[in-house]
């Protein structure tokens, strides 16, 4: 029978979060992973969305190999709140108006491009905001934190690799929920990578740079952008033409990668 990834994950993160009261750690966990395509509710200044079809959606986007998962480090809040319900929004404003948050500008703008790219491998010009949160409300796509507990905007490397290794085997079971996708980005101090090198095994890097932009795996047809975090202080647009390059040339090195 196949598995409702909205009950595995709930299943993962009280475990996640037993574990998490066991070390003394924290009474908090902020769910993630695949976010809601349901209604959206604007309620107290605040936007809120409820579930959908997204678990269709995936599916269908995992075969048309653009299955998004983007690897990040924690929740940037005070407290925990579920960011599959996460619209890119700017509250405290009733009219849809897309957040100017550098953060929500950086992410919309990769999920746009990532999953509208064409068959050559080739991302859309930088789009406009406006153009990229439409994708960003309607596309099926995974974001999934490596600290499922509430930070204060910076975590050191030795903290993130802490929590890495403390619920390694609950996050590869949140992981192997997405083997269906084809596309991820790795925001979290390469531990995305490492993480993933466990579930394939032949994961190689692309082109000879020290630090490159691209892993693959063969075997899967997936591949691993190691990228920035989306707050980096670096200028957007670049930032944005920086992964299209680089994606485009793994894809022009590998014209039927995804046949």
């Amino acid at each position: 029978m196949k598995k409702n990834i909205h009950d595995e994950e709930g299943r993962i993160f009280g475990a996640y979060k037993a574990r998490l009261q066991q070390k003394g750690l924290s009474d908090e966990v902020s769910s993630d992973g695949l976010h809601f395509l349901g209604r959206f509710v604007y309620s107290d200044g605040t936007w809120g969305r409820s579930r959908g079809d997204e678990e269709l959606q995936w599916a269908e986007a995992c075969r048309q190999k653009r299955g998004l998962v983007v690897l990040t480090k924690e929740l940037n809040d005070n407290e925990a709140w579920d960011i599959r319900k996460e619209h890119g929004r700017k509250n405290e404003c009733e009219v849809p108006t897309p957040s100017t948050a550098i953060f929500y500008r950086r992410l919309r703008m990769w999920v746009y491009g990532l999953i509208t790219m064409d068959e050559k491998g080739m991302m859309p010009p930088c789009p406009d905001a406006l153009v990229a949160q439409k994708h960003f409300e309607e596309a099926a796509w995974v974001r999934v934190n490596l600290k499922k507990v509430p930070g204060k905007g910076r975590i050191s490397k030795s903290e993130l690799r802490k929590y890495v290794t403390n619920f390694r085997d609950l996050l590869l079971e949140q992981l192997a929920l997405y083997a269906g996708a084809s596309i991820y980005i790795d925001c979290a101090h390469h531990e995305g990578r490492v993480l993933l090198c466990e579930l394939y095994p032949d994961l190689q890097a692309f082109g000879t740079d020290d630090d490159p932009w691209i892993y693959y795996s063969e075997s899967k047809k997936l591949i691993v952008i190691n990228s920035y975090h989306p707050s980096s202080t670096r200028i957007t647009k670049d930032y944005y033409d920086n992964m299209r390059e680089a994606v485009a040339d793994f894809f022009k090195a590998h014209p039927h990668f995804y046949e």
